[in-house]
């Protein structure tokens, strides 16, 4: 019995982040992977088990001239790098900039999400199935920099990025045309060395970063 309960309790704390309660790895069909991952994780306290949430990967905070204005072309990218769907009604982007993600949304695996001051810029800039969701009517991105906040649908945070254009952080996304960019998931994004200048005009919103490729 006891046995039967640390499963059940596992599979529960794990499924909260899956989108139904036995699909683990979120890919739609309960499979092999699924019992892998349980049995990877068996024995476990849920304060012991890797939390799978996505990351802040991506700001375009000061778009060039040349691009258009703040007001049309700030965005805020997050991702999912891992191999399951997330779902993330609720989450809310605070601080900053103030954005929710409706219910019932799921997050693909390795995936964005592009929260933008003016969604009508990006229609049809994104690449398909991008979910592209907008800034409150009241937010925009300092270009001098801020805190962005990542928080979960119970309001608690899951990550946090204070960007600059100073003081370790690269300076051409303020106003040069690139973005702010995170170098990946072997880097803190909580540190302004993980972040680099997007080699694309305008940032690569929706898409790997392009400092990936280097």
């Amino acid at each position: 019995m006891k046995t039967i309960f640390t499963s059940l309790l596992l599979t529960s704390c794990i499924s909260a982040l899956a989108q139904c309660p036995v699909d683990l790895n979120g890919n739609g069909t309960v499979d092999g992977s699924d019992l892998l991952m349980l049995l990877s994780s068996y024995g476990l306290s849920c304060e012991g088990l890797p939390i799978y949430e996505p990351k802040i990967s991506e700001i375009h905070y000061n778009p060039s001239t040349e691009q258009g204005t703040d007001t049309e072309w700030e965005f805020v990218e997050i991702y999912n790098p891992h191999e399951f769907g997330l779902q993330l009604g609720g989450w809310k982007l605070a601080d900053a900039i103030n954005a929710t993600v409706p219910n019932e949304t799921y997050m693909e695996p390795n995936s964005y999400i592009i929260f933008a001051n003016d969604t009508t810029s990006y229609l049809g800039e994104l690449p398909p199935f991008t979910i592209l969701l907008p800034f409150s009517s009241s937010s925009n991105l300092h270009n001098g920099g801020e805190t962005i906040r990542l928080l979960r649908a119970d309001g608690s945070e899951s990550n946090q990025v204070t960007y600059s254009d100073y003081n370790g952080w690269p300076s051409e996304p303020d106003g040069g045309g690139s973005s702010l960019e995170w170098r990946g998931t072997s880097y803190d994004n909580l540190l302004p060395e993980s972040w680099v200048s997007s080699n694309a005009f305008g940032g690569s919103p929706g898409s790997a970063n392009s400092a990936w490729a280097d």
